[in-house]
């Protein structure tokens, strides 16, 4: 069977592509999770989930450290 040199890069990069999905998922969903559960109101809320989506390491890192709506003490 002839595959086309196409068919084997796609193979090749195939679990790159699943890593990615992999760690992109375990940086998002929990942190959008501990989101809802926060008192904030809804336009920093809509702010931080869209830095989670959109950089979803650097958000996650940020939203651990900062800790936005958690009451002090």
């Amino acid at each position: 069977m002839v595959t086309s040199p196409w068919m084997a890069m796609m193979y090749a990069w195939m679990p790159m592509g699943i890593l990615y999905v992999a760690f992109y998922l375990v940086f998002v969903v929990p942190p959008l999770f501990f989101l809802r559960q926060r008192a904030l109101d809804e336009t920093p809320r809509a702010i931080w989930a869209l830095a989670l989506i959109s950089a979803p390491i650097i958000g996650a890192v940020a939203f651990v450290i900062l800790q936005p709506g958690q009451s002090e003490g």
